[in-house]
């Protein structure tokens, strides 16, 4: 991993995570949520931009993003093995032809978390996995918008300066923590751009998207799976998430 790009930029982005197969799996499981979408799951983020918040909820086909070879170790890396994943999202980014972007300028995590800035050397406190499952080859694609440097920078609303628009491929990922500045441009391409986030944290931290994930959703996840999504077992006190074994965390997350 480019930690030098991380430290200095504040994002990276690993080309071909995501073989063409497993790409096209999560687009049918995308379409499946979308065909039978629940108003209850669906945050509107802007003209023509909205999200189904509790993905994996919605559907088994995201389960193998859980833990995918491929990722997982690189979390490990930046976070450090007590992580969790704190929410899921599927982003739909439609088509259009406004100049303004479909998501503003903003920071990850509120108020309070606004205020706080990583530092190199210690463990990320939260970031993002963007899953990418369709091309964007050109700008004005509904591309992720952000700006190199800002995550160590307090945020100043709307008027940002030297601002990427990201170019990826289906099956690239980007990570990037809570506080880099970052919006999503207007989409006039004419297609639909589609991704899925996974947002984590530490395992003492608050989730996002859910208090505890249904009692059958985790059954079907492998024992890893679950203890991703902060499960640590029936009746154990909230202490728990503070303390706990280094050496049985590690064997957990090594399946």
């Amino acid at each position: 991993m480019d930690h030098q790009h991380w430290n200095d930029r504040g994002y990276l982005v690993v080309p071909a995570v995501l073989g063409a197969g497993e790409v096209q799996q999560l687009l049918v499981a995308i379409e499946e949520v979308l065909a039978r979408r629940s108003s209850d799951h669906i945050v509107t983020q802007g003209n023509g931009a909205w999200k189904i918040a509790q993905a994996v909820a919605q559907t088994e086909g995201l389960d193998p993003l859980i833990d995918h070879p491929r990722v997982l170790p690189l979390l490990i890396e930046l976070l450090g093995p007590f992580l969790q994943i704190l929410g899921t999202e599927i982003f739909v980014r439609e088509a259009g032809n406004g100049d303004e972007p479909l998501v503003p300028w903003h920071t990850d995590g509120g108020a309070t978390l606004a205020r706080f800035f990583p530092v190199s050397g210690t463990p990320v406190l939260q970031m993002k996995a963007q899953f990418f499952l369709t091309d964007l080859c050109d700008d004005d694609s509904g591309n992720f918008m952000l700006v190199p440097g800002s995550h160590r920078l307090p945020f100043v609303g709307e008027s940002v300066r030297d601002a990427v628009q990201l170019r990826a491929r289906a099956g690239d990922l980007l990570l990037f923590p809570w506080s880099l500045w970052h919006a999503v441009a207007p989409n006039r391409s004419g297609r639909v751009r589609k991704s899925i986030t996974f947002r984590y944290g530490q395992l003492w931290s608050r989730p996002y998207d859910y208090e505890r994930l249904p009692p059958g959703v985790l059954a079907r996840m492998t024992r890893r799976q679950r203890r991703l999504f902060g499960d640590l077992g029936a009746d154990v006190p909230p202490s728990s998430y503070f303390y706990v074994d280094e050496a049985e965390q590690t064997r957990i997350l090594a399946g």
